[in-house]
């Protein structure tokens, strides 16, 4: 059984069995691991590592500059990603490996303030040549498996509707709740407006998913 206490210096700690995690909300153990895709391909899944720096910016150049403009940080930036890597108490980072580049990233990210620290928000960004075989899927599971082990107890996303097709179809797929609309809640370089789609993952429910 797991239990999750918070130290009098204000870490975080998990415990199951003898294994003690201070200072680090996210439980070691389930990563790196091979997965099986649904066109018969596989991707090696692991935690982002200092190190991967140039790889992950080479792997964001390489999305669409339209897709890109719909992220909420600007990912070509380097100073955006050496604070990712700066981050990683607070952030947990996946990548999805093929041949030694990364093709997928996936991450939480703990929600500020002591009253929203049992939430996290989740982003995924899939190359465009491996999308449609159920990577996003995979990764957003893998997510909720890191958030329920680190016992949170919701995981939240949101998804450009027109713009985030395939984000929010696996958030679907996995049954995340749909929370609302943000009518006209994004705004493309033209000036059109686009809904946002605000989306839960209940981890009570997730729990009962996954071991049923």
């Amino acid at each position: 059984m797991k239990t999750y206490t918070r130290g009098g210096t204000g870490e975080i700690q998990t415990r199951e069995g003898s294994h003690t995690y201070p200072g680090n909300p996210w439980p070691a153990g389930r990563f790196p691991k091979q997965i099986s895709l649904g066109d018969g391909s596989s991707v090696l899944l692991r935690r982002l590592e200092h190190g991967d720096e140039g790889s992950l910016l080479a792997f964001f150049q390489a999305i669409p500059e339209g897709e890109r403009f719909f992220l909420k940080d600007d990912v070509t930036s380097p100073a955006v990603i050496r604070h990712w890597f700066a981050n990683q108490e607070r952030a947990f980072g996946l990548v999805a490996v093929d041949s030694g580049r990364i093709v997928a990233e996936a991450a939480l990210v703990r929600r500020r303030g002591q009253a929203r620290a049992h939430l996290a928000d989740a982003r995924m960004v899939v190359a465009k040549e491996w999308r449609n075989c159920g990577l996003g899927t995979a990764l957003l599971s893998a997510l909720c498996d890191v958030a329920r082990d680190s016992g949170l107890n919701g995981v939240l996303c949101e998804a450009v509707e027109d713009k985030q097709a395939e984000a929010l179809a696996a958030a679907d797929s996995l049954g995340f709740v749909r929370l609302g609309r943000i009518y006209g809640g994004a705004i493309d370089p033209k000036g059109c407006l686009h809904d946002v789609i605000l989306l839960v993952m209940p981890l009570r429910r997730w729990r009962r998913a996954s071991e049923y």
